[in-house]
């Protein structure tokens, strides 16, 4: 089993997640909860961790501080971040501290939450040791496909390489030839190891992105849509809404 701690400052968070998410069916074992950093950290010191859910904007000690200590007192452990919105900026600055996914709070409902729970099991099994201490030599999804320890690095390498160029105009073929696999079987192993399709993974990434511009900045719709790859402005505003349940606009608007 996965064992697992929940860190929030929000108590009803806490115990909605612990309620709704089909934690058992993928394997995790909710193990504690915790309102704080301070508590999180002592929590770990005492008990055996292998993943944190933990929220970025607590008060007191935030996730990031909370990352970070994690990282260095128990360097086996893996993070997973919560956040409200898609902050395209927290969130980058989260999987570069180490965090192996993340979770809008916001957007469970709209999730499958088998998917959510599928995506972050698969990226532990990778990390995770066996009893000799040897990495596990492949990785099994439920349709019984399964693919080498290699192959799921080069998935994740493809999905760090995506937000790192997110604003440059990627393709499919381009992040595929970055990690040194075919398009066709890329994007077959994409789908298995991500949960998502690639197209659907970087729509989401991109949307996560104009979140944040549309909140930090006063530039136009069309120019956000333009600079992450959006070349009709209301194709844009349609995924939005797709997404948000609201234009661009009124996106903005209700930030402010």
């Amino acid at each position: 089993m996965i064992k697992t701690l929940i860190v929030d400052d929000e108590i009803y968070v806490r115990k909605g997640l612990i309620s709704v998410l089909p934690w058992e069916k993928f394997g995790f074992k909710i193990v504690g909860e915790a309102s704080g950093g301070e508590r999180a950290l002592e929590f770990l010191k005492d008990n055996r961790v292998d993943v944190v859910f933990m929220d970025l904007t607590m008060p007191g000690m935030s996730g990031f501080e909370l990352m970070k200590e994690t990282r260095s007192g128990h360097p086996g452990v893996k993070t997973v971040v919560l956040t409200c919105h898609q902050d395209f900026g927290f969130i980058q600055d989260a999987m570069r501290l180490g965090a192996i996914d993340y979770i809008v709070k916001t957007q469970l409902e709209k999730e499958k939450l088998d998917d959510v729970l599928e995506r972050i099991a698969n990226r532990i099994k990778l990390d995770n040791q066996d009893r000799n201490g040897e990495f596990e030599p492949t990785y099994e999804n439920e349709q019984g496909k399964r693919y080498s320890e290699e192959v799921v690095a080069a998935i994740h390498n493809a999905v760090r390489y995506m937000n790192e160029r997110l604003f440059e105009g990627i393709h499919q073929e381009e992040v595929a030839k970055a990690v040194n696999m075919s398009r066709g079987y890329f994007s077959m192993c994409f789908k298995d190891i991500a949960g998502k399709s690639f197209s659907d993974y970087l729509r989401n990434l991109k949307i996560g992105a104009a979140e944040s511009l549309l909140r930090k900045t006063s530039k136009p719709v069309y120019v956000i849509a333009d600079q992450l790859g959006f070349q009709d402005e209301k194709y844009f505003s349609k995924l939005f809404r797709e997404q948000n349940g609201m234009t661009p606009s009124e996106y903005r608007e209700r930030s402010r």
